[in-house]
């Protein structure tokens, strides 16, 4: 149980030293474990919840009760690094192979990191290359098709002064569901594949470190099963009343409805509306009405859906990040760390669950979304004034533009629907300066931190000329829109601290920091001028405050090896960023408004100890409650309360175990077990939309055997994930208020798979 390095401060220092909390999990951790996506990491990071949105590939990190809403077009709460760069787009970050670590950093990050987050970070550290020859290769298959390669081998090229890596991987699985539309052809296949190549020139006091890295991801999704419609009576009115506009042909009275709906929608007489309503319930897949096709999705279960819908995803990722380091002198060093990323991202979705074309992209039709991003950074780190004073000063530049082209289809029972090409282009330019130092009180290990952040953020919106609001409005564009716009956001983030090393193995410390995430654009809506309140496509930045107590302790309890940290937090946000279900132009909307205040406090605590040299024994726990302090907001002359915290689930925890037997000197018997534990929560932050918004509790189980031969290098590991199948649901869409349906997206079932490692 030796410490871990972690750079959670931007300077390497020991984990049970660092005033942070942030989970750290090692390249043998997320080997054994098989992390292979983000939505693994939850087993295995405390306090993260990855949570789906249309589809088990639309991912958002949450920490904290930092999220975002489906829709809103705000930037996420947590944000991802690869190598210390911040990475733009929806996609991965990077494929899950030959990771040094992997580190989750929580609460507000918005002095040191290279773009201010409300929630938190998760920094991925690709594997450097090694002044002496070595790699791994590694096979994996399991049942629905699984199948994985990857290596990696590296060493010098030029002596110490040149050393380079190449890592690469491939991997392909079938899906989990059915889908019954298209006569119960199996979904959710896909197909990754991946290579990176690392290279450092060391030449003394000057250290060059250039990682390119290219992922490639093709395949279908899992996608979200329909799981409620919102009660036409009790509560807030859908904007769309869709049991009504689909009600079948079940009986007469609900052809009568139907068809009475469709006129009122309309203006078009029942005469005329009558034979298209029939056409169209005649097909054998359009049999049920909506009330029918929710309950007898219900009784299928989450494998087996009735979706109509495209489904498929590509992602590009090209990913260059390069770190120059110069040695001043003394402790005195300069760092500069570029990065430039190319995302290509083109998916697919039916956005709600039906056989019906409520809202989503057709067959050939997708949202197409491309990101190209250059930042730069540069620091100075040293100490000055007897070493009792470390310091950091920098400055971060970023320009990111994403273009993305967006086909939409709704209610296609309205003589075939209505088709949006909603096209924009987004740009974000920023840049920052930065100052933080930690001050050495006295000699018996009290310190103070401070620490200073100055950022302009300019977001600009593009409405492209195909974009179908502009053609209807026309150019030049008319008064109270503006197909060009953009609007600066200047803040200032802090951190202040203070710690207390007690002794070699205990830590205390207090910390409070503020941060913020800037304002933007709602690229669904028009480009109509005003914030979200008023109607417009316009948003407001959201600031964050914490006050954050904590204790870390690796050491020892008698005779035996234990660690634990434990932290005590409280949020206090200003201006959340939320999505709200209105009208605007007659017509039904997704508004992104600024919601006044809200509050989010809760406990973590983890640690393990080893009682034997063969057994290790650990777990986490998180306990979370948030609350709106204020969530009355006018959306567009509608008044919306927001009464619940999205993605927050008030418990999470896993327990585990690992048993080490040893079977000769060379030759060891690996066993592991851990549980995973979330309570109840929502997908939706307004109690008013509860059904099918709400993710019930659950319990996963995995288990892990395995043989290991240190000396040779070898092992072979057996690993059954979700060992009693259980059916649970890892996120979902929130659209009752808009089109009265709400959808989750269940995780995955049970998984059995055989992987053989070698090292050299």
């Amino acid at each position: 149980m030796g410490d871990i390095v972690v750079t959670a401060r931007r300077r390497d220092e020991s984990l049970s030293k660092t005033p942070v909390s942030v989970a750290v999990i090692s390249a043998d951790t997320l080997a054994k474990a098989q992390v292979g996506s983000e939505q693994d990491l939850r087993f295995v990071a405390p306090g993260l919840t990855v949570r789906a949105g249309l589809s088990a590939t639309s991912l958002n990190y949450s920490i904290r009760g930092q999220s975002q809403d489906a829709y809103s077009n705000s930037r996420p709460g947590v944000l991802p690094y690869i190598n210390e760069v911040q990475i733009g787009g929806q996609g991965s970050a990077t494929a899950f192979y030959d990771l040094q670590s992997v580190q989750v950093l929580k609460g507000p990050q918005g002095t040191l990191f290279g773009r201010s987050a409300t929630g938190g970070a998760v920094l991925f550290t690709t594997a450097k290359p090694t002044e002496t020859l070595s790699g791994y290769a590694s096979a994996l298959a399991g049942d629905h098709g699984a199948r994985k390669i990857e290596g990696a081998i590296s060493g010098p090229i030029a002596g110490d002064a040149l050393t380079a890596r190449l890592a690469g991987i491939f991997q392909r699985r079938h899906g989990f569901q059915k889908n019954l539309y298209y006569g119960g052809r199996r979904i959710g296949d896909f197909e990754r594949y991946g290579g990176r190549g690392s290279v450092t020139v060391n030449l003394g006091s000057i250290k060059n470190e250039l990682v390119v890295d290219y992922f490639h991801d093709k395949g279908e999704n899992m996608l979200g099963t329909v799981s409620g419609l919102l009660p036409l009576t009790g509560g807030p009115t859908p904007l769309v009343p869709l049991e009504l506009l689909y009600a079948g042909v079940g009986t007469p009275t609900a052809r009568a409805t139907g068809i009475g709906t469709i006129s009122a929608f309309t203006g078009a007489p029942a005469s005329v509306v009558a034979p298209f309503y029939d056409t169209y319930f005649a097909d054998p897949r359009h049999a049920n009405s909506a009330r029918d096709e929710l309950a007898a999705q219900l009784a299928r279960g989450p494998y087996v859906v009735n979706d109509d819908g495209a489904n498929f995803h590509l992602t590009k990722n090209l990913i260059v990040t390069n770190a120059t380091t110069v040695e001043l002198g003394g402790t005195a060093r300069l760092k500069n760390i570029l990065g430039y990323t190319r995302i290509r991202e083109n998916y697919g979705n039916d956005a709600d669950g039906f056989p019906f074309l409520v809202s989503g992209q057709r067959v050939g039709e997708c949202i197409c979304n491309f990101t190209r991003q250059i930042s730069d950074e540069l620091q100075l780190q040293g100490t000055a004034l007897s070493d009792r004073l470390d310091y950091t000063i920098g400055g971060y530049f970023s320009d990111e533009k994403t273009t993305q082209r967006l086909t939409n289809n709704s209610l296609d029972i309205l003589f075939g629907g209505f088709l949006q090409h909603l096209d924009n282009t987004v740009k974000n330019f920023t840049y920052a300066g930065y100052a933080q130092g930690s001050f050495k009180l006295t000699d018996t290990g009290l310190s103070a931190t401070a620490g200073f952040r100055y950022t302009s953020e300019k977001v600009t919106r593009v409405t492209l000329p195909t974009n179908s609001s502009r053609i209807a409005l026309g150019d030049p564009a008319p008064a109270g829109y503006d197909y060009n716009k953009s609007a600066t956001y200047n803040k200032l983030s802090w951190t202040l601290g203070l710690q207390h090393q007690v002794d070699p193995t205990l830590l205390v410390y207090a910390a409070s920091r503020r941060a913020y995430k800037s304002g933007g654009y709602n690229l669904l809506l028009p480009p109509l001028d005003g914030q979200g309140v008023q109607g417009g496509d316009s948003y407001g930045a959201e600031k964050i405050i914490d006050a954050e107590l904590g204790t870390k302790f690796n050491g020892e309890l008698g005779d035996v090896r234990t660690r634990l940290n434990a932290a005590f937090f409280y949020n206090w946000i200003s201006n959340n960023q939320r999505a709200a279900y209105t009208f605007v132009g007659g017509g039904p909307a997704v508004l992104t408004v600024n919601v006044p205040k809200a509050e989010v406090y809760g406990l973590e605590l983890d640690g393990s100890i080893q009682p034997t040299p063969w057994l290790f024994l650990g777990g986490n726990v998180n306990l979370t409650k948030s609350k709106f302090v204020d969530g009355n907001v006018n959306a567009n002359g509608l008044p919306v309360v927001y009464d619940r915290v999205a993605d927050t689930p008030k418990f999470s925890g896993v327990a585990y175990a690992d048993v080490t037997i040893p079977l000769s000197a060379e030759l060891s018997f690996l066993v592991h077990g851990d549980v995973y534990r979330q309570s109840s929560n929502f997908t939706s932050p307004r109690s008013l939309n509860s059904a099918g918004s709400i993710i019930p509790s659950y319990t996963t189980a995995n288990f892990r055997l395995g043989l290991q031969n240190d000396s040779a290098g070898w092992s072979l590991t057996a690993n059954l994930k979700n060992a009693f199948d259980k059916i649970y649901y890892v996120g979902g869409v929130a659209t009752g208020e808009s089109y009265q349906l709400n959808t989750l997206v269940p995780g995955e079932p049970r998984t059995f798979t055989i992987e053989a490692r070698f090292k050299f």
